[in-house]
């Protein structure tokens, strides 16, 4: 059975607190924690799938997104084949700190696939980021789409990581269990 695994790094980009680690933690099935702390340093997530016949294992590479880890987003980056870049309905600054990510991730990797993730949607009375407004940033700057999510209730979690892992494979996909 010569089946070739490929491995594609996927990154999560964001300020702290928007919830990037909880999105990667339900994805790989582990479940929601609302005591979560802060990501120091980097964290990996592991989730395999399979496209048209070959294996693909995904690596989900987590940065602490306080301004104290910004100085290892670059090693951070390299190799990423697809970005993720989370920001809190309800807090604008994590919005607003978005082209400041974008500008790093883009010297790093250059113009791989990037999807938009707006987090938090269960709060949505505490909603100051408009959907409109992120929907057009991301037609803006070139992303393969906007998502709203809710780690919390497990809102389009599995969308948002096949949606970038399709773009990056083109093709279909199924996640292994």
């Amino acid at each position: 059975m010569g089946e070739r695994e490929v491995k594609i790094k996927i990154a999560l980009c964001g300020e702290g607190g928007v919830g990037k680690t909880s999105l990667a933690t339900v994805f790989v099935g582990a479940g929601f924690n609302p005591k979560m702390r802060l990501t120091v340093g980097v964290q990996h997530f592991f989730k395999d799938a399979q496209s048209e016949g070959r294996k693909i294992r995904v690596t989900i590479w987590d940065l602490g997104g306080e301004h104290r880890f910004r100085f290892l987003a670059p090693t951070f980056l390299r190799g990423a084949r697809g970005l993720i870049f989370v920001f809190d309905v309800t807090r604008e600054d994590t919005f607003l700190s978005l082209p400041r990510w974008l500008e790093i991730a883009r010297s790093v990797v250059g113009d791989v696939p990037r999807l938009l993730v707006g987090n938090k949607v269960d709060l949505e009375e505490l909603r100051v980021v408009p959907k409109e407004a992120a929907e057009d940033y991301a037609r803006r700057e070139g992303f393969i789409g906007y998502v709203e999510a809710s780690a919390r209730l497990n809102l389009n979690v599995k969308e948002i990581f096949t949606l970038i892992v399709k773009e990056i494979v083109k093709g279909d996909l199924v996640w292994l269990e």
